[in-house]
């Protein structure tokens, strides 16, 4: 099932309005108290300076999933609709125009429902903001958010509970949580990096950006720095083709491992050959999301509040760890894109065929061709 957790536009996270509590106090992180672990800022870095750091949101590993799971349900609805019309138009010849008034309002009723569901799942991704930044202003002890909804919420970072939590059909996330003196949940966001267990990069991630808003000095400053390669500058433009390929590769990396470094992290194994297809799907699915949706700004008051100086040597966006990683895609590199995209058009249309082929094999009366042999023999130009 796609993961949904927070990604409403009308509410985000189900758990706000009820009662803070820690299912183990092992998973509660504090804010400002430094823990013994790497520090993994895991990809998440969109800028970074001595004022500020700003992160994508904690659904951008998994962006165009919806998109491509929407359009895939779509054509199984399209073709069960259209079974179902088949065998309702066998019934009308033998009930007569009372049945057949009948038939088209359920038709017109199923119809506009799903539209509406699959309109409101796909508006998540499509037409809304690129990402949904996370802005921790270090100076100023704050933290700013632009949720689903596109709503700014500002928090005051050392009053949050924060802990690693869990919810149905999603991964352990690093939950932060806005509570009154009740104990009540007012508003709630997640760090960018999830995964799935409780792991040394969960805690290593909570401390990337505790140590950040803990440092007093340069030379504090300079050790988070440090831990970071990859600058992903999408406040300024939207995301190139190549960006979208080493994104929707996450799901293939070794994510205990820090993925700052996908040399070490990134296996392109054998479950990566047969995930092919949905790789490819959700690559498109992430590239149509992208190309409809704008950057998000935050509003001018709080641009004021994070003024940078021109100097500042932290600067990591004028001053990049690693300037070869923010370089165009190489002869190289498009070479590979292009083979990596016909192999996966390859298998995507040929599981496409096996699955016409199973449909075909389990309808009675009927010879029907086989679509998979049809789709290789036009390929090999067989038909020559």
């Amino acid at each position: 099932m796609i993961d949904m957790i927070g990604r409403g536009k009308n509410g985000t996270y189900d758990t706000l309005g009820k009662a803070y509590k820690v299912d183990n106090v092992q998973h509660e992180l504090r804010p400002y108290q430094k823990l013994d672990y790497p520090l993994r800022p895991q990809r998440t870095v969109v800028q970074f300076n001595s004022t500020y750091m700003e992160l994508v949101d904690m659904w951008d590993f998994i962006r165009g999933e919806i998109v491509w799971s929407q359009l895939f349900l779509s054509l199984v609805a399209i073709f069960i609709l259209g079974t179902s019309s088949y065998i309702f138009y066998l019934e009308i010849n033998k009930n007569g125009f009372t049945f057949f008034i009948l038939f088209l309002c359920l038709m017109v009723a199923i119809l506009f429902g799903f539209i509406y569901g699959l309109l409101r799942r796909l508006s998540r991704e499509l037409f809304t903001y690129t990402y949904f930044p996370i802005r921790f202003n270090r100076k100023e002890g704050k933290v700013y958010v632009i949720g689903a909804n596109k709503e700014v919420e500002t928090y005051d970072w050392g009053s949050l509970k924060i802990q690693i939590q869990t919810d149905a059909n999603a991964p352990w996330d690093i939950r932060c949580c806005d509570v009154d003196d009740k104990g009540i949940i007012q508003r709630t966001f997640s760090l960018p990096f999830r995964y799935l267990d409780i792991d040394e990069a969960l805690y290593g991630h909570f401390e990337f950006v505790n140590r950040y808003m803990s440092a007093k000095d340069d030379s504090e400053l300079a050790e988070v720095a440090s831990s970071i390669r990859h600058i992903f500058p999408v406040h300024q433009r939207k995301e190139t083709f190549k960006e979208s390929v080493q994104r929707t590769l996450f799901d293939y990396h070794y994510r205990f491992m820090d993925i700052e470094y996908p040399e070490k992290s990134i296996r392109l194994d054998w479950l990566f050959a047969i995930n092919i297809p949905f790789w490819f799907l959700k690559l498109l699915g992430r590239r149509l999301a992208v190309l409809t949706s704008s950057t998000p700004h935050f509003p001018f008051e709080i641009e004021a509040q994070c003024d940078v100086d021109p100097n500042d040597k932290f600067d990591l966006n004028k001053n990049p760890p690693i300037p070869a990683l923010m370089e165009p895609a190489t002869l190289l590199e498009k070479v590979f894109y292009v083979v990596m995209m016909v192999v996966a058009t390859l298998a995507s249309l040929s599981i496409l065929a096996i699955i016409i082929d199973i449909i075909g094999a389990a309808r009675p009366h009927g010879d029907y061709p086989s679509f998979f042999k049809i789709l290789w023999d036009w390929l090999l130009f067989r038909w020559i």
